[in-house]
């Protein structure tokens, strides 16, 4: 099984996003990552962990201001991670696992042959697509 198999649709976001849009973006759409820029020429990612460290822990240092008030005036190109680890969609997923627990990340974006980014995969995506593949060996035995 390849990467393409088991990733999903990315969403992409403008690096002038603030944080409060991209929290909104992340729930209506059900994911936990948003790709920064545009599929040929993403800048960073921004995860729900980038959330936590970079605005809420760091928001709660500051007396003065609200939560809310640091959401809505932080923009993303300030806070996103912007040295990315991505995967070929020809990869297999057990490259992807190997990948995350090495860099210590937690999504991958997924590129196709020419380079442009076309999906996403998570940690739990991969896991669930190894999960599924040793059940179904012990099945056949």
């Amino acid at each position: 099984m390849n990467v393409k198999d088991i990733m999903h649709a990315p969403t992409f976001v403008d690096p002038g996003t603030s944080v409060a849009d991209a929290a909104k973006i992340m729930v209506r759409k059900n994911v936990s990552s948003l790709l920064v820029g545009t599929p040929k020429d993403v800048i960073g990612m921004f995860t729900e962990r980038d959330m936590l460290r970079e605005v809420i822990i760091n928001g709660l240092d500051s007396k003065k201001i609200s939560l809310v008030d640091i959401m809505c005036s932080t923009e993303l190109k300030s806070v996103m991670c912007r040295v990315l680890t991505t995967i070929n969609w020809n990869e297999p997923v057990e490259e992807a696992a190997e990948r995350m627990m090495g860099r210590y990340v937690r999504h991958l974006p997924v590129s196709n042959d020419d380079g442009e980014i076309v999906g996403m995969v998570s940690a739990r995506t991969v896991m669930n697509a190894l999960r599924r593949r040793v059940a179904s060996s012990f099945r056949r035995k």
